[in-house]
């Protein structure tokens, strides 16, 4: 699941937590800013590395239309470790370099890596009501970014279609992740059609989490 409004919430990470992290598996993975970010070797090969007894798995369906699913303290039917479930075409799309596909992997990656042995509380505030901080929705989405986007990569002059390509991103994530860093560390805007496929351009109070 990557739908901020149904986050939970969690101890608090801001960004500048999540940059480092994310940081330093890019650099453990010796890739420089403007490398793509190797996804699948990720799930099959480095995320047992930083998780004990983590598994994943496709699965023909998800309950409540959901693509993708991290169980970070484990499943009913995998109690021993993390898992992380997805639908057949997540992968497929992954292995062909589609942004969407690969940003939902490592949204999932996430929630396992930051939120293993986590209070989440389930009661009370979720979602727009909390916190962004402190939304686990959030906090995923914002660590795959930082792997998929690194701050150096956002200061280009490549158009929008070179860039997506070559870091393995969508046009709305790199747009809603040039407009974020405009606005908290006053980078230029890339010369890119931002008004057109940024969501965070179309909506108010930040609705496109998501995507950051």
């Amino acid at each position: 699941m990557s739908d901020w409004l149904h986050g939970v919430r969690v101890p608090p990470l801001n960004i500048r937590d999540l940059r480092d992290f994310a940081a330093a598996i890019r650099s453990a993975s010796q890739l420089d800013e403007h490398a793509p970010f190797p996804v699948l070797h990720f799930l099959e090969w480095t995320m047992h590395e930083l998780r004990d007894g983590f598994d994943w798995e496709i699965v023909e369906s998800l309950s409540d239309g959901d693509e993708a699913r991290a169980y970070p303290d484990g499943a009913p039917h995998y109690p021993g470790g993390p898992l992380i479930q997805m639908l057949p075409q997540v992968y497929d799309a992954a292995s062909l370099n589609k942004g969407r596909a690969r940003l939902t992997i490592l949204h999932e990656c996430g929630h396992v890596l930051l939120h293993r042995h986590v209070s989440a509380h389930h009661r009370g505030m979720v979602g727009a009501a909390l916190p962004t901080w402190e939304n686990s929705e959030w906090q995923a989405s914002q660590f795959a970014a930082e792997l998929l986007m690194p701050v150096q990569s956002l200061k280009t002059q490549v158009d929008l279609e070179t860039y997506v390509e070559q870091m393995g991103v969508s046009r709305e994530a790199a747009c809603n992740r040039a407009l974020q860093l405009e606005r908290t560390l006053r980078m230029p805007l890339p010369p890119w059609p931002v008004a057109v496929y940024a969501s965070s351009h179309r909506r108010k109070g930040g609705a496109a989490m998501q995507y950051v």
